[in-house]
């Protein structure tokens, strides 16, 4: 039976790798595959049949995208239902059920993340509106590292997202019962210092909290403590059990697995007050499953239970493999059966290295870096949230309706907890800042260090069975750390739209641009351009060169100096009391690139597009020329230069390709064999323009919005082009799909 569950599990995990989405009829063919091979081949045959299962139903959930052909036309006609409703500071986040799209129904109702700006507006889950909206697949920003948007939304079944344009209240629901009984909570928090984390906690209500509060939890490891896990379902089931020994006893002669259900409901229960999140159901799943085995008095291994609940998740709702939080509870519970493996009786020093050590491939590959701190900081802090902090929250929060005065008093008694523990943290990275970044080629380094450590630890049983295993870990670690770099790179990062340029050779680097920065505080030296310098191993940030003072190209100067400080600014604006005003004919030397101002002939002061510094970098063979805004009365100035100065490899197209720039003549002089339209997703300027991409039709041409960013590595006689969309996964290249009118095959 485990290697039925195990293959169906892998076979429906393996979308998450898939280049493309086969067919429908495609997945019917290997479904009935699967179904034929089972009968002999279990393995195999279950995960085929998981295979085309997967294909059957993500197929069926994003048809209606291509049916009603998002995101044209423009505006939507749109019934729904209010699935939850967050009020930020200027807008409000609503996550709906549609019941028509269009004058259309769909089975299931697809579930839609919309935005409506504006002033404060109360709503509630249930309510019916009729709303027009701009909708779109999801999509996010597409670099190597930072927010993956796209597995954040299908991770919780989204299949669009859009700005609310009108909308008419159509039915106005009551507030249930799990929105009053958490209003009356966050009442009774109402003066706490550390509610946001208490609510996060005991309800897994994690919208409020602080972004610098999730950032230090995060660096010191302790993310997951704060998370809705097993414990806390084992716990609250457990509460149950308790509660009905006590006052059902003299009924469990008659129904003796009243206790076990009375631990189920308990259960059930909570579950309901987190919203069924997932890692709230897998453990309700596996404690179904549990009682289950003792009703029907069987015995089950705990890899059979582990690998059950897994498979059913993963058949009924197959988005959950886009889910960190899935996976990350799963691997979890995994460890701590196999520390149970390897010592029967594991202290909370082993769990906690094993559990260190084999989540830390999972941590590399969502957050691109590791904890340092988070060994030592859990050895007590395990036991604190275990025995004290958790217990006290949980059965507070189920005695808010009954015995709020109680409820209070618990409530007060782990917030004073709480606080503790958020100012001995942030004490202890004062001292000590307990996470590092670690660059691509690190990650690689340590992945192959662990798996040959691994094989090495296991290796009087690896090498009897399979004594290539440790030879073939061990020469990919040599060749990994033999791997030569480019001499040098340039990255035309995708920041939406905006413009930035991260050009580097060895651990130094230069930077075109900053990128914009919002109202809500998200801005993309945060989320994009910092992620970035790290992943590429920067130590040190030499010249920053703010083409002019447009927020979408200068919004992030002064953060980005704050944290390089030593970085010489370079702009057509005095940002600073010792910036280089750009000037054309300024021209050094940065190791073996030169670098050369070819505009403005005299700045203005940076207000205009004119005004844009004009870069060229070249190293002999290879040259890149980079524009900022200008628009066509400096590119007629630039024509006038020698053919030699301005033709270049490489053009990042002018002012995001809009009509008002790129003219013929400034095309054909610059003569690019690759431009990159630095350009947001569904703009509202329309950038890049059609009649721009026409007239760079002799030029390859790369658009970030669709193709994500785009690298370009030079060695000594040679160049590679890495558009990072077209090498990842179906789901980050939906765009593709839509714009071609193709099937997703």
């Amino acid at each position: 039976m485990e290697k039925w569950l195990f293959g169906m599990a892998l076979g429906i995990s393996s979308s998450l790798f898939w280049p493309d989405l086969p067919a429908s009829q495609w997945g019917w063919s290997i479904l009935l595959a699967g179904g034929v091979a089972i009968v002999r081949y279990r393995f195999p045959g279950a995960i085929l049949f998981g295979l085309g299962w997967a294909i059957l139903f993500f197929n069926h959930e994003v048809f209606w995208l291509k049916e009603q052909r998002i995101p044209f036309p423009a505006q939507h006609e749109l019934n729904v239902m209010v699935s939850s409703a967050h009020q930020k500071s200027d807008h409000l986040q609503l996550l709906v059920s549609v019941q028509s799209i269009n004058g259309k129904s769909y089975w299931p109702e697809p579930r839609i993340k919309l935005t409506l700006s504006g002033k404060k507006t109360d709503l509630n889950r249930g309510d019916r509106l009729r709303i027009r909206a701009r909708l779109k697949i999801p999509h996010g920003l597409g670099n190597p590292v930072g927010f993956n948007a796209e597995r954040w939304l299908l991770g919780q079944g989204i299949t669009a997202t859009g700005n609310i344009s009108s909308f008419k209240l159509v039915y106005q629901a009551e507030h249930n019962w799990r929105d009053r009984w958490l209003m009356q909570s966050g009442q009774l928090m109402q003066g706490f210092r550390q509610p946001e984390l208490l609510m996060a906690l005991i309800y897994g209500e994690q919208q409020d909290v602080d972004k610098a509060d999730w950032q230090t939890l995060r660096d010191t490891g302790l993310i997951h403590l704060i998370a809705i896990s097993g414990m806390h379902i084992g716990l609250i089931a457990w509460i149950g059990m308790a509660l009905s020994r006590l006052l059902l006893q003299r009924w469990s002669d008659h129904f003796p697995y009243i206790h076990w259900l009375s631990g189920m409901g308990f259960a059930l229960l909570y579950s309901a007050l987190a919203d069924f999140s997932a890692p709230t159901v897998r453990s309700l799943c596996m404690l179904v499953i549990w009682i289950a085995l003792r009703f029907w008095q069987r015995e089950w291994s705990g890899i059979r239970i582990w690998l059950s609940a897994l498979a059913i998740m993963l058949v009924i709702n197959p988005w959950v493999v886009f889910s960190a939080g899935f996976w990350l509870s799963f691997i979890a519970v995994g460890i701590l059966g196999i520390a149970g493996f390897l010592w029967r009786k594991p202290s909370l020093w082993q769990i906690q290295w094993l559990m260190t050590l084999l989540l830390l491939p999972v941590q590399l590959l969502l957050f691109d870096g590791l904890s340092i701190s988070s060994v030592l900081i859990n050895l007590p802090a395990g036991p604190w949230f275990t025995f004290s902090i958790v217990p006290v929250a949980l059965v507070s929060g189920l005695l808010v309706p009954v015995f709020p005065s109680l409820a209070h008093l618990g409530f007060w008694l782990c917030d004073i907890q709480l606080d503790w523990l958020m100012l001995a943290l942030e004490w202890i990275q004062s001292w000590c800042p307990g996470w590092v970044a670690i660059s691509h080629h690190q990650q690689l380094l340590v992945l192959w260090g662990l798996i040959t450590v691994l094989i090495w630890w296991c290796s009087p049983v690896i090498i009897k069975k399979k004594p290539g295993l440790l030879s073939l870990a061990g020469c990919g670690l040599l060749f990994t750390g033999c791997q030569s770099e480019p001499d040098w790179q340039v990255d035309m990062l995708d920041v939406g739209q905006g413009l930035s340029v991260l050009i580097s050779r060895d651990d130094r680097a230069l930077l075109f641009d900053t990128g914009d920065a919002y109202p809500g505080g998200y801005n993309m030296a945060d989320a994009v351009i910092f992620p970035m310098l790290e992943y590429r191993g920067i130590r040190y940030l030499d010249y920053l060169v703010v083409s002019h003072r447009d927020k979408d190209h200068a919004a992030n100067w002064k953060r980005i100096l704050a944290k390089y400080p030593q970085t010489r600014i370079i702009s057509s604006s005095a940002l600073t009391a010792d910036t280089l005003i750009c000037q054309r004919g300024q021209q050094w030397w940065w190791g073996k690139l030169q670098l050369t101002i070819l505009s403005p002939r005299s700045s203005s002061g940076g207000d205009i597009n004119e005004d844009s510094c004009v870069l060229r970098i070249n190293d002999g063979q290879h040259s890149v020329l980079l524009t900022g805004d200008v628009e066509r009365k400096a590119e007629a100035e630039l024509v006038r230069l020698p053919k030699s100065v301005l033709q270049s490899q490489i053009l990042s197209s002018p002012h995001h390709g809009s009509k008002s720039s790129s003219t013929p003549d400034f095309i054909a002089a610059a003569a690019p064999e690759h431009v990159v339209h630095s350009a947001g997703y569904q703009n509202r300027w329309h950038h890049p323009h059609p009649a721009v991409l026409s007239r760079y039709s002799q030029s390859q041409q790369w658009i970030t919005a669709a193709d994500g960013m785009v690298s370009f590595e030079f060695s000594q006689n040679n160049s590679v082009i890495r558009p990072f969309r077209r090498l990842q996964p179906w789901y980050r290249q939906m765009e593709a799909w839509l714009v071609d009118d193709q099937p997703l095959k």
